[in-house]
């Protein structure tokens, strides 16, 4: 046998195979029979039929058989001379066999594409905001603190800023038409809160139980959109007041107010340096992605943007009209992004030898049930699981590789404060 490889480019190969009929003659001699076997016709014993009969009636059969089957055979064979993994289904193009004559045909298939990956060992820069809290962020998980354990009155007198609605959301069109399908029953939103705190909410300022109002919720983005609301019922949330009994309401190894608010500090803080760290592993991912230049393969970007659909399948309940095309434009450059980092990604850990261990993913899950509220069983029992194991692995995997990226990274530090990032976030819009 003789098998060719061709490059099309960084990830589309063409074998060409060439297999001469000494090689094929036993096989096909074997087929041949297989199918006299059970072949019978009037005059004769079934599997007695003449040979000349038989090739007269089914020979372009027979050849078409065996050809499906040899070709899947060199196939294979071809792939492992050449040391080849193909990431898609291949192409036979050119076929050409009959009986006593060499079996040829090419293959083109995809595989990983080439690439090179920037010297990163050499030092690169990666800009960071770290963020630390202020004591507007403590007010606020105090007072979410108090909104978890306070207790809910009705209002009869009228909503009030602050307020608690229960409602029933009709969206309308331009012409304050209903629009069929898009009711959503027993909503419960805070007014003056979030979306709800624009001016065309207005219309809630007062709103009684059993009254409807029409108001315009701007989402941001140009997205505003109309409903009218029958209100269901009109709430206020009464607070307890923040002293050492809420405390240890609230947490059980808190006995004072200042305990407690040292550890909505520390929790603060802990939640702002891990956003810091993820901001760090997102720019090295985004740095490597940019520099390295990949030709995406297309079926990675075809079955990538086919789980994309699936999903938008999945959580459309409207089941609405799905538009392959447009949905195709818009989630491209996020497929291309992810299929580059996950080549990157995989490329890096060969590389480098990083590997993890059943002792590693143990540990890990270790320290998993021991930081759970959890039962340690229920945790252990919940890793046992190959899918839930799997992910633990990924994370280790994804662990290692930041922590030998970072060891190169030239990290350029820029500090804010949360309610500097909030003015710019409003700034913005």
């Amino acid at each position: 046998m003789n098998s060719k490889i061709k490059n099309i480019n960084t990830f589309t190969r063409e074998v060409s195979v060439n297999v001469p009929w000494e090689n094929l003659k036993d096989d096909f001699k074997k087929c041949f029979f297989d199918f006299k076997k059970g072949y019978s016709m009037p005059g004769f014993r079934k599997g007695k039929v003449p040979d000349a009969i038989v090739k007269k009636n089914y020979g372009p059969a027979i050849e078409a058989d065996f050809t499906e089957k040899s070709i899947n055979k060199f196939y294979q064979i071809s792939l492992q001379e050449l040391k080849l993994i193909p990431i898609n289904k291949a192409e036979i193009k050119n076929l050409e066999f009959k009986e006593g004559n060499s079996l040829k045909f090419k293959a083109v298939f995809e595989v990983t594409p080439d690439f090179k990956i920037p010297d990163y060992k050499k030092k690169y820069k990666i800009n960071a905001v770290r963020v630390n809290q202020t004591e507007n962020d403590l007010k606020e998980a105090l007072l979410s603190v108090q909104k978890q354990h306070g207790n809910v009155k009705p209002v009869d007198d009228g909503a009030k800023i602050g307020h608690y609605i229960q409602g029933d959301f009709q969206e309308l069109d331009e012409s304050d038409i209903p629009i069929i399908g898009k009711k959503y029953e027993k909503q419960y939103i805070c007014y003056g809160e979030g979306v709800f705190s624009g001016p065309g909410v207005l219309p809630l300022e007062g709103v009684k139980a059993n009254e409807s109002v029409k108001v315009n919720v701007d989402y941001g983005n140009n997205k505003n959109v109309k409903y009218e609301i029958k209100v269901n019922r009109v709430d206020e949330q009464i607070l307890p007041e923040l002293d050492d009994k809420l405390a240890s309401l609230a947490n059980p190894e808190t006995k004072t107010l200042d305990e407690l608010k040292n550890k909505l500090k520390d929790s603060i803080q802990e939640s702002l340096d891990r956003e810091f760290n993820n901001q760090i592993d997102q720019n090295i991912s985004r740095y490597l992605v940019e520099k390295t230049k990949i030709e995406i393969p297309i079926s990675m970007r075809k079955n990538y943007l086919d789980n994309v659909i699936e999903d938008l399948k999945q959580k459309n309940k409207e089941n609405k009209p799905i538009n392959r095309e447009e949905i195709e434009k818009a989630y491209k450059d996020i497929a291309d992004w992810n299929i580059s980092w996950y080549l990157i990604k995989e490329k890096l850990i060969k590389e480098n030898n990083i590997k993890v261990s059943n002792e590693d993913i143990d540990k890990k899950i270790n320290q998993a049930a021991s930081n759970s509220k959890l039962d340690v069983k229920q945790v252990k029992e919940f890793y046992s699981k190959p899918e839930n194991r799997n992910k633990i692995e990924d994370d280790l995997f994804n662990e290692k590789l930041f922590n030998h990226l970072k060891e190169f990274a030239n990290i350029k530090e820029t500090i804010k404060t949360t309610d500097q990032i909030k003015k710019e976030r409003e700034k913005n819009g």
